[in-house]
């Protein structure tokens, strides 16, 4: 039997929607999975890289300089090192020179008074003239009194004194910190 119908060599395609279908489930599925997996890798990320967001000052550690023993018989300040261990990141240094500071002794009973050798105005170390009795800066010729205090120079602030605290019978220790240059109010940097 013979039927009227035309014929047709056109068939619906049966493969091209199947594989539009597959590529839409593939790429969803994918999205999904990246999405899901952000949420163990965002953490662990925070967690390995939160050395380098953390600001570390130096303040609030006191350090041991010397002892009062190092200072006995003398009127002049005395040069000493700042010996400490250093962390940056993920490195911890063993300890090492990272600044100086001048000890000057304020008689018996008392202890000494600390201040930075840094000079306030560009970050030159100061020296210190016993026939003058002030802290020189070479660098522009600032120059501070005995007792910190700016006596002339371009310097905008006297030099920078650190808290001194005697521990045991005679060793001294200072809270150690370091200040912008250049500004006329102290402002703690991080180290």
């Amino acid at each position: 039997m013979e039927s009227n119908a035309p014929q047709s060599d056109h068939q619906p395609p049966t493969c091209c929607g199947e594989k539009r279908r597959g590529l839409v489930k593939g790429l969803l599925a994918a999205a999904i999975g990246g999405f899901v997996a952000l949420f163990p890798f965002v953490p662990g990320l925070l967690v390995v890289t939160s050395p380098l967001r953390k600001k570390r000052k130096l303040g609030g550690q006191m350090i041991r300089i010397t002892t009062l023993g190092a200072l006995a018989g003398s009127k002049q300040p005395r040069r000493f090192q700042v010996i400490a261990s250093r962390r940056d990141a993920w490195n911890k240094y063993p300890p090492e020179p990272i600044a100086g500071v001048y000890l000057a002794p304020q008689g018996e009973g008392k202890p000494p008074r600390a201040f930075s050798v840094t000079c306030p105005h560009l970050g030159c170390a100061v020296d210190y003239n016993g026939d003058t009795d002030e802290y020189q800066c070479p660098c522009h010729t600032s120059a501070f009194a005995s007792g910190g205090e700016t006596l002339y120079g371009p310097s905008p602030r006297g030099l920078d004194e650190l808290a001194v605290e005697i521990r045991g019978e005679d060793e001294v220790w200072i809270d150690y910190k370091r200040f912008e240059v250049g500004k006329s109010k102290r402002i703690e940097i991080s180290s």
